[in-house]
C-alpha cells in the first residue's frame, strides 16, 4: 500500500489577498500525486499566547496542534512586516514551543519576497530553536530575477506563468524528496 504524504501549508498573513497566501493556493494547483496539501487558514482564531493557559489552550490551539501533528512537512510562507515577523505567525509558534509539534518536523520556508530579509532570518531562528527541521532545497529565496510571485497576480497567473510554474514544480520535487527520505517512503 501507498503511504501518501501530507503538506501543510501556512500562510504567515491573514490578507486575503497576501502574496503568500496566493503562492499556497498556486502550490495546490501544482501538488503532485501521492501527495494531500491542506493550507492552515485558522490562525486567526488562536488567541494571544499565554503561559498560563498553555495547560488548557482551548479548541483553537489544539486546532493547530493536531494539523502541525498530521503534517509530514510543514509549508511556511510568511511576510515580513516592519522588519520582522507577522504577529499572527510568532503568536501561533508560541503556543507549540513546549508542545513540540514541529520537534524533527521537515519544513520548507521560501522567502518570497526580494526585499525580506530580516524577518526570513529572525523566523529561521526560531525555528531552529524549536528543533524543525529545516531543509535548504526546500527552502527557496526569490531574486528579481527569479520571482515566485507577483503583484496582484491571482495563483492562475502565477502557474501559467512558465517560470514561476517551473519554480514551483522543482519545489514540489524538492519537498517529496525530503519527505520519502526523512520518513523512509517509497517514492513511487
Amino acid at each position: 500500500m501507498i503511504r501518501v504524504k501530507h503538506v501543510l501549508g501556512v500562510s504567515g498573513s491573514l490578507r486575503a489577498a497576501s502574496l503568500n497566501t496566493v503562492f499556497l493556493r498556486a502550490m495546490s494547483l501544482l501538488c503532485p500525486l501521492g501527495i494531500t496539501f491542506e493550507i492552515y487558514n485558522s490562525l486567526d482564531n488562536i488567541p494571544l499566547f499565554n503561559v498560563d493557559d498553555e495547560p488548557n489552550p482551548g479548541p483553537a490551539v489544539a486546532h493547530w496542534r493536531r494539523a502541525l501533528s498530521r503534517a509530514d512537512l510543514v509549508l511556511l510562507a510568511s511576510p515580513e512586516y516592519a522588519h520582522g515577523v507577522t504577529g499572527v505567525i510568532k503568536n501561533a509558534l508560541d503556543w507549540i514551543v513546549s508542545s513540540g509539534e514541529l520537534l524533527d518536523k521537515p519544513l520548507s520556508l521560501p522567502n518570497l519576497s526580494v526585499r525580506s530579509n530580516l524577518a526570513h532570518f529572525q523566523l529561521s531562528e526560531t525555528l531552529n530553536v524549536m528543533g524543525a527541521a529545516l531543509t535548504e532545497e526546500c527552502c527557496p529565496r526569490a531574486t528579481l530575477d527569479a520571482p515566485y510571485t507577483l503583484p496582484d497576480a491571482t495563483e492562475f497567473a502565477l502557474i501559467q506563468n512558465a517560470d514561476i510554474c517551473a519554480r514551483i514544480n522543482e519545489l514540489w520535487r524538492n519537498i517529496d524528496l525530503v519527505i520519502t527520505n526523512t520518513m523512509g517512503i517509497p517514492n513511487v
